[in-house]
């Protein structure tokens, strides 16, 4: 079990700084303190089944791949907060930085944008 301590903290470290979010981002996803993310990545605390199974959640991985037990990534979504542009992850972490009221109207002001543009478009273009 030691071995796969070594891997997951290196792991679980390079994922977070993949995705380029903060330990605090990771901890609040996992409903686990921030120091516990801290000290995942440190190796000085084991992690829990349940928290694995959060991390394993969160990124969209496999427990094993967590621990160092398989090296394939299994699985990545589309739409993966790893496969965002620097762009991207700047409107998320804007938006997420909104109060509940304003999200949903920019999501619907957004959603709104995007039926026009769709309407706009040449059919042959859809």
């Amino acid at each position: 079990m030691a071995n796969n301590i070594i891997h997951f903290k290196a792991i679980l470290k390079d994922l977070r700084l993949e995705m380029g979010i903060k330990q605090k981002d990771v901890a609040t996803a996992c409903d686990v303190s921030p120091q516990c993310i801290s000290q995942l990545e440190a190796g000085t605390r084991n992690p829990t089944g349940s928290t694995l199974i959060a991390l394993a959640d969160f990124f969209n991985c496999s427990v094993d791949y967590l621990l160092g037990r398989e090296e394939n990534f299994t699985n990545p979504p589309k739409t993966s907060l790893a496969t965002l542009s620097l762009q991207e992850k700047e409107l998320l972490n804007t938006f997420k930085a909104l109060p509940k009221e304003l999200q949903d109207y920019t999501l619907s002001h957004i959603k709104k944008t995007q039926n026009l543009y769709q309407q706009e478009q040449p059919q042959n273009m859809k």
